[in-house]
């Protein structure tokens, strides 16, 4: 699976957990070449607004996270609640 599909099917995963404003917003941004932010900016507002990621969701959040080269800090505050 390539970079925009992984980020676009992970954000969907959240529908129903997440504003739908939101959902359309992060699969925008990752299908227009913005996945950084987009992988950023939900792992924001899963936070913000007390949605805990699956074991599952986290580990892809994490992969994710390594092959845009995005620092840990992006997500690892969303682990936490897992521990």
């Amino acid at each position: 699976m390539d970079i925009v599909n992984r980020p676009t099917e992970l954000i969907r995963d959240f529908g129903g957990r997440l504003a739908d404003e939101y959902i359309r917003e992060y699969v925008s941004l990752a299908e227009h070449n913005e996945c950084a932010v987009s992988l950023e900016n939900l792992c924001t507002q899963l936070y913000e607004s007390d949605v805990v990621p699956t074991l599952g969701e986290l580990i892809v959040i994490q992969e994710l996270s390594d092959e845009l080269h995005l620092g840990k800090e992006t997500w690892d505050f969303l682990g936490r609640a897992n521990l």
